[in-house]
């Protein structure tokens, strides 16, 4: 007679450890959702709510006669669940974070820097919670296992559960191979092309990591001396530059969804600007990563080369400093430079270091900041700009360039902004005493209500903070003879997006100025076009180039009246270093 207790005893436990795998993708939302129109309207899909490693593990043992004693078997699938479900977790952050496929070459030393955060206590209290759960799960599967595979094993060999399991099996496989031939993979909310199991993924995995490395070790694209060949320009009065880089503000903010909400933001703060004399143009740019990795971004747009991964950025690194980026460019064009990154500091695993030779730099040591903590950035925008305003801009005869990496709208977004004060200088101060505010401090209350609403308008709120100091800095403080870059990093983290892109814009006091960037798929006013790639961060290097040239009553040395335009940059192998 059939044990059917026990039979029902090993199907939970299948059940229960199918949905142990399924929590990674549940937790970081890259399982097709909701599951009625996902799955039940198309049962061909239904096998993506099974693990197919875990049904070939239950194969294996209902095919292998069982032994008493120490079984290779058994401790061959006792190890592979807890391997499972860390990738599977590993699979579903670099998804739901980085909205890409992962690649264990490029993620390798994201894994370390995500250790060094632990060790700095710069994670936030509920991704600690959640690492300390996960290893609570893993060493309770570690002493759980053994004794359920031996159960299992017992029981898989029996029928009606042995029978069952493999009958199950040949049906799953038979919807798979047609998924696979007609409807590869399904729509997820970071991406279209889905692994039907974990063995799958690890496979292109492996390639994607051979694939990367084997091209980074390639150097047969020609070489192309564009950038060098810039150092022959010379431009009669230029602007002054400020190159604002906003975190995580991506052009998910502009999709029809969240649309009429960003226009609320933006649209007083374009007039308010066209009061006081600023014309704008606005596009947008495609960075070379999304949801985080900002120093890739950023690389990308001083150096004009895409760099997508952390071994792309590791192979240039060592001869950064002689490449012809942007800043280099710029100081032949006697411009004096300086970046304002407020979250430098020393801290274990990371180093300080001025790797595109800025004439001044602005980390957080140099801010003198005293006061507050705010999000992960902990320096108020606000703060940090009038620093360097006061001891640089001021300070710096004309022309210069302003790189300023602005953090107020780095995740977490659940706390309210700074509030926004009369003197900024006053917020480095421990105590508020003698703070003039233009608004109230945020409260308790207000903390509790940002919490509870969706992401998008949490950093809707903090990206409208960060408007609000640009133009009140831009209004008062710039010098008229100025033309300032505002754009995004990367899109933000969490948040479903159907792209990279990022908006851009270009302000400036001379309408003559802004009109040059009309060439390049620029609208006029802060509103982004439909088209949502119209420029690529590695094409922005040239594209400035070219304007200033333009714009600046150049006189050439051997070369066109403007440099060529590279819109996707040029290939990292096609750089020339100079001497």
């Amino acid at each position: 007679m059939p044990d059917w207790p026990g039979w029902a005893v090993a199907v939970g436990a299948l059940l229960g450890l199918n949905v142990l795998l399924q929590v990674p993708a549940l937790l970081f939302g890259t399982l097709p959702w909701p599951l009625g129109s996902s799955y039940l309207v198309d049962p061909l899909r239904l096998h993506h709510l099974l693990s197919l490693d875990l049904l070939g593990l239950a194969c294996v043992l209902a095919l292998i006669p069982y032994t008493a004693g120490w079984s290779p078997v058994r401790a061959l699938v006792a190890a592979s669940i807890p391997f499972l479900l860390c990738y599977e977790v590993y699979d579903a952050a670099v998804q739901g974070m980085l909205h890409r496929s992962p690649i264990v070459y490029a993620d390798a030393p994201h894994l370390l820097g995500a250790g060094y955060l632990l060790l700095n206590l710069q994670m936030p209290l509920w991704h600690v919670l959640g690492l300390v759960l996960a290893l609570g799960v893993l060493a309770l599967l570690g002493w759980t296992l053994p004794g359920l595979i031996r159960y299992l094993h017992v029981h898989l060999r029996r029928p009606p559960l042995h029978h069952s399991v493999l009958g199950v099996s040949s049906v799953i496989l038979v919807l798979v191979l047609w998924a696979a031939v007609t409807d590869r993979g399904v729509e997820r909310e970071t991406y279209q092309s889905a692994c039907f199991s974990a063995a799958e993924c690890m496979v292109r995995n492996a390639k994607a990591s051979i694939e990367l490395s084997r091209d980074l070790a390639r150097s047969s694209t020609p070489a192309d001396s564009t950038y060098r060949t810039y150092r022959a320009l010379r431009w009669d009065r230029p602007p002054s530059l400020y190159v604002v880089v906003l975190e995580s503000y991506g052009s998910v903010l502009t999709a029809p969804s969240h649309r009429a909400s960003y226009e609320d933001l933006v649209g007083p703060v374009s007039d308010s600007l066209a009061a006081s004399g600023w014309h704008t143009a606005t596009a947008h740019s495609r960075a070379p990563v999304s949801g985080g990795l900002s120093w890739l971004s950023v690389a990308t747009t001083l150096l004009g080369t895409p760099i997508e991964h952390q071994p792309s950025f590791d192979m240039l690194r060592p001869t950064l400093p002689r490449y012809p980026h942007l800043v280099r460019t710029l100081q032949q064009q006697g411009y004096t430079t300086a970046t304002l990154q407020p979250p430098v500091r020393k801290r274990a695993g990371l180093s300080v270091e001025n790797l595109y030779g800025f004439d001044r730099t602005f980390y957080f040591e140099d801010l003198g900041y005293q006061g507050p903590d705010y999000g992960w950035g902990i320096v108020p925008d606000q703060y940090s700009l009038a620093v360097a305003h006061n001891q640089f801009v001021e300070q710096t005869a004309r022309p210069f360039f302003l790189f300023f990496e602005a953090v107020s709208s780095h995740a977490p977004w659940t706390d309210p902004p700074p509030p926004l004060v009369d003197d900024p200088l006053l917020l480095g101060n421990r105590s508020p005493e003698g703070r003039h505010e233009t608004g109230r401090s945020p409260s308790a209350g207000d903390a509790a209500s940002l919490r509870e609403r969706p992401p998008v308008e949490q950093l809707l709120r903090q990206i409208e903070y960060d408007w609000r100091v640009l133009t009140g800095y831009l209004q008062a403080e710039a010098p008229s003879n100025s033309l300032v870059v505002v754009m995004g990093d990367h899109q933000p983290p969490g948040i479903d997006n159907a792209g990279s892109a990022t908006p851009i814009h270009t302000l400036s006091r001379d309408a003559s100025l802004i009109r040059h960037f009309e060439d390049y798929g620029f609208s006029e006013g802060l509103q982004p076009p439909a088209v949502t790639d119209t420029l690529h961060h590695a094409g922005l290097y040239s594209m400035l180039t070219r304007v200033l040239t333009a714009h600046s009553g150049t006189r050439v040395d051997s070369l066109p009246a403007r440099p060529p335009y590279h819109p996707n940059g040029v290939e990292h192998t096609a750089l020339l270093p100079t001497p």
